[in-house]
């Protein structure tokens, strides 16, 4: 696949105007559309829908504040950041079964308020993870370059916060019925 950030016309950043990437993406979307071709070629018609599932594509990466780090550090390093990782910190992994836990008993108990409250304070804690990744990714300059070991485990760290989030949801979902 083609560079995200080259297809949508952005500097490689891990940080993104959102309303500017949706703004550039409907143009985008807009200008190949498959019904534009709709009385053209077949070949015509069929580049239209590969170009749009390109930009799809890209726009999911984009827009996934995961896999655009990961993209990020591809793009920098040379690094794949998809992978699984191991994480050699003590206190996260102690945190991370502690939310496990949360999260667990606010679901068994049916605790909707407890459930939206626990959402805000894993928001707040994806928030301030997306803050260190971005100063990761800022550190890079003539005289350092960036280390992808340690933005590999940040990068770990949201995805484990954003699956968190998603398990939330499910259960509010499960108690709603």
């Amino acid at each position: 696949m083609k560079n995200p950030f080259e297809l949508f016309g952005l500097e490689p950043n891990f940080l993104l105007n959102e309303p500017e990437l949706s703004q550039k993406l409907r143009n985008m979307l807009q200008a190949v559309h498959p019904d534009r071709f709709a009385s053209g070629s077949d070949q015509e018609q069929l580049a239209a829908m590969q170009k749009t599932t390109q930009i799809n594509d890209a726009y999911g990466i984009l827009k996934s504040p995961v896999r655009r780090a990961q993209a990020l550090l591809q793009l920098k390093t040379g690094v794949d950041g998809t992978g699984e990782v191991t994480v050699k910190d003590p206190m996260f992994l102690m945190q991370q079964l502690e939310l496990r836990e949360e999260l667990e008993i606010l679901s068994d108990k049916k605790d909707m308020n407890g459930l939206l409250a626990f959402a805000e304070e894993i928001e707040s804690m994806e928030k301030k993870q997306i803050a260190n990744i971005n100063d990761f990714f800022q550190q890079e300059d003539e005289n350092h370059a960036l280390d992808s070991d340690k933005i590999l485990t940040e990068i770990y760290k949201l995805q484990f916060l954003r699956k968190t989030l998603i398990d939330i949801e499910a259960a509010e979902e499960k108690i709603l019925g």
